[in-house]
């Protein structure tokens, strides 16, 4: 019996985040989320039907569309 090698990928839980999750920490709705504009700032990732997003990802797009305020 030959034992296949298969590489180990660890992934914090909190690493990909649900549409749902990305709405709650922008404070909007899944539409707004869904907008093509969004989606051209945001990348998102594929799996079958459901969609994920980096959280560092996420970060990265607040810290971009901030206004003001001290830096």
């Amino acid at each position: 019996m030959v034992k296949s090698q298969v590489k180990d990928i660890s992934l914090d839980g909190n690493t990909l985040l649900t549409r749902k999750t990305v709405c709650e920490i922008l404070h909007t709705a899944l539409s707004s989320l869904d907008s093509l504009d969004t989606y051209k700032s945001l990348k998102r990732i594929k799996i079958g039907r459901h969609t994920f997003f980096f959280r560092d990802d996420v970060m990265n797009f607040i810290l971009e569309h901030r206004e003001g305020g001290m830096a």
